[in-house]
């Protein structure tokens, strides 16, 4: 999979000249020195397009209408002081959906006795910030605001994670999510319609029709399937004794069919059903084909089964903030300890694995024995430590009709490979787990989530509410 390019974003400066001459004559040129300045130490992880000045509303109109043509991942304003907040507004207002972080920015922020009407307009930042805000608010345009200095460096952090954030939710806005194959029958609750969807959230689901990931099975060349088996061979344990059947060679070929399927549609992720003619129940394919996608999954394309787009966008949420997407289901509570069993019918995310062990493959012995042929599957437990469970669902109370949950928890040491896929205990961090449990089926969300190790409840929160709907924490 090709990686992801720097996302744009501009970089604006809102300025006014009404009191520029208390601050000195080189104060304007300072100020887009400053903000060039800002761009640069950003361009290792994004690409600032555009750095500009917009000191009137024919500025702010004329930058608005050249981002929009060029499109921009996110606007970050540099507020310094004090600026009619209708010159930077004129840039949001032709950028509908664009993330917009606002850093309230101090140079040095020491203020002495000789505190005067020059310090007033160089460190006006905090006059400045709220003129805007205060617009945004009131026009319900979501924004991230940072105040600090420039040379703090944990000020430089927040902006950065603040960026961060944006560009993970305006990715998610135009992301597409591929349908391969209808949800399973009857299961109401893992599924939205297309247009809802892509109101609420600007994703695009895409249908694929089964078939042509059986065509593409077809077509799988002998290179490429040597070289995966070649690899998988170098970095894998193999529980069991796969050369001599079929598992292995049918969920590889699988797995080369649906990459050129996601690669052919341009998909971010997406819900998959292999319980379909064309995959579990057909001779051609055969297998459930849960390492494949898991594999697209590891590789930053999140995959469900049964057709949950749900928690495909939870998934891809996880994933595209660097964490891990693990497929699962809340198996079974232990009562005296609080912990509860973390698995799945075989999906999979290496994110999910402790560091420096190798993952495990063996037969998926849900289907061995029931189906024709056997697929495989990775058994891999994680690290120790702080976790989360996200699920995303609609919900007629939530802002924008949509809203993620958050459980957040940790990671205990417990081990349940015999369940033969990733597995792992989570215990909730907030109450007991009758009660938090309770709150999580409560909030909405339906029997699968994304699991991941980590604290993501700051930042899947943030995503919300750049997107304009709810987050939710249990």
């Amino acid at each position: 999979m090709r990686a992801l390019p720097r996302p744009p974003i501009a970089v604006l400066h809102p300025y006014w000249t009404l009191w520029e001459h208390t601050a000195g004559p080189t104060f304007r040129s300072d100020r887009m020195a400053l903000a060039r300045g800002v761009a640069a130490s950003l361009a290792d992880a994004w690409d600032p397009v555009a750095v500009e000045e917009v000191a009137s509303i024919e500025d702010g109109r004329r930058v608005g209408a050249a981002l929009a043509a060029r499109g921009v991942d996110a606007v970050l304003v540099l507020q310094t002081m004090a600026v009619p907040s209708a010159y930077a507004l004129g840039v949001t207002d032709a950028l509908p959906g664009v993330p917009v972080v606002i850093w309230a920015l101090h140079e040095q922020g020491l203020v002495g006795g000789d505190f005067d009407h020059g310090g007033i307009t160089t460190q006006g930042a905090t006059v400045g910030a709220p003129m805007l805000t205060n617009m945004l608010a009131r026009t319900r345009r979501p924004f991230e605001m940072v105040l600090g200095r420039r040379s703090d460096p944990v000020t430089v952090e927040r902006v950065r994670e603040a960026l961060r954030v944006a560009t993970v939710a305006s990715g998610i806005r135009r992301a597409r999510l591929g349908r391969i194959g209808p949800k399973v029958e009857g299961y109401l609750h893992v599924d939205v319609p297309d247009a809802e969807l892509h109101a609420g959230t600007g994703i695009t689901a895409v249908t694929v029709d089964p078939e042509e990931v059986v065509d593409a099975y077809r077509s799988v060349g002998a290179g490429p399937l040597a070289a995966l088996d070649a690899e998988v061979r170098a970095g894998w344990t193999f529980e069991e004794e796969l050369e001599s059947g079929e598992s292995l060679e049918r969920s590889l070929r699988v797995a080369l069919a649906l990459d050129a399927v996601v690669e052919r549609h341009g998909l971010d992720g997406g819900a998959f059903n292999c319980h379909l003619p064309q995959f579990r129940f057909g001779e051609t394919i055969g297998i459930a084909p849960c390492w494949g996608l898991g594999r697209l999954t590891t590789a930053g394309k999140p995959f469900t089964c049964t057709g949950d787009i749900l928690t495909a966008v939870a998934m891809l949420t996880t994933k595209r903030l660097g964490a891990a997407a693990l497929y699962h289901e809340i198996e079974a509570i232990d009562y005296a300890t609080g912990e509860v069993v973390i698995a799945n019918s075989g999906e999979h995310d290496l994110a999910w694995l402790e560091p420096g062990v190798r993952p495990r493959m063996r037969r998926n012995g849900w289907f061995c024995g029931k189906d024709a042929h056997c697929g495989v599957c990775a058994v891999l437990e994680p690290p120790v430590g702080p976790a989360s469970l996200v699920g995303f669902t609609p919900h007629p109370d939530a802002r924008g009709g949509f809203r993620y949950v958050v459980a957040r928890g940790e990671l205990t040491a417990r081990r349940f490979s015999e369940t033969g896929t990733a597995n792992g205990a989570f215990r909730f961090r907030d109450g007991t787990v009758e009660e938090a449990w309770a709150r999580w089926a409560a909030s909405g969300v339906n029997h699968h989530s994304s699991a991941t190790p980590g604290d993501l409840s700051g930042p899947v929160s943030a995503v919300a509410r750049l997107l304009g709907i709810e987050a939710v924490i249990v």
